[in-house]
């Protein structure tokens, strides 16, 4: 912009130039205004360098601002960038913190939980093992109860049985008895009979045995006559 309005002045002052030189020549001799000329090319070669030196400068100066412009761009960009990474490290850090913060609640808060369950869990234990012993007694004592009725049953029937028991064996002793008794009773008539029979019976065969004996020592002394005579006439055969 600055360029601009600096080359718009110079055209200005060049046509003023230009001008006054015209009206030189219209009122002055032709040397001067030859001279006139030499001075206007003189005047447009210094306004021609003179704009491109304004021109030079301007572009120095704009490259300059420029640079100057984009080193404070960088720098105002770094400084946001810094800005924003410290407020992201402080979020960050908040984060953190709140984070940890939550985690230590929520840790504490699951200690409580977990004691608050095992306290629980123990007191049910324990509940749970009284009612236990308790019903372990309770049936320890109805099962001694039993056995002890049992037990008591057992002894009654025992001597139940066993008192039928002794009066079977002296019902039966006493059978037994009078049956024995009955059967020697028997077994004397017997043997008395039987012995009567015998002794009279040995009496004959004693008598029988007798006779016999005779009778045998008889054919004895006949056999041994026949004999004696037998072999007396065999002797006197032979002679």
């Amino acid at each position: 912009m600055n360029t601009i309005k600096t080359a718009v002045a110079i055209a200005l002052v060049a046509g003023t130039t230009s001008a006054m030189a015209a009206t030189a020549v219209e009122t002055t001799p032709a040397a001067k205004v030859a001279a006139a000329k030499a001075q206007v090319k003189t005047d447009a070669a210094k306004t021609a360098t003179a704009v491109k030196t304004t021109a030079v400068a301007t572009q120095a100066k704009t490259a300059a601002v420029a640079k100057t412009a984009a080193h404070t761009t960088v720098a105002a960009k770094d400084a946001v960038v810094a800005k924003a990474a410290d407020a992201k490290q402080a979020t960050v850090a908040k984060t953190v913190q709140a984070k940890d913060a939550a985690a230590h609640k929520t840790v504490a808060a699951k200690d409580v939980v977990v004691a608050k369950a095992a306290d629980a869990k123990q007191a049910t234990v324990a509940k749970t093992v009284q009612a236990k012993d308790a019903a372990a007694h309770k049936t320890v004592a109805a099962k001694d109860a039993i056995v002890t009725k049992t037990a008591q049953a057992k002894k009654t029937a025992v001597a139940k049985t066993t008192q039928a028991k002794d009066v079977t064996v002296e019902k039966t002793v006493a059978a037994k008895d009078a049956v024995v008794e009955k059967a020697v009773e028997v077994k004397d008539a017997t043997v008395t009979t039987t012995t009567e029979a015998k002794d009279a019976t040995v009496e004959k065969a004693t008598e029988v045995k007798q006779a016999v004996a005779e009778k045998a020592d008889a054919v004895k002394t006949e056999v041994k006559a026949e004999k004696k005579s037998f072999f007396s006439w065999f002797k006197k055969s032979a002679a």
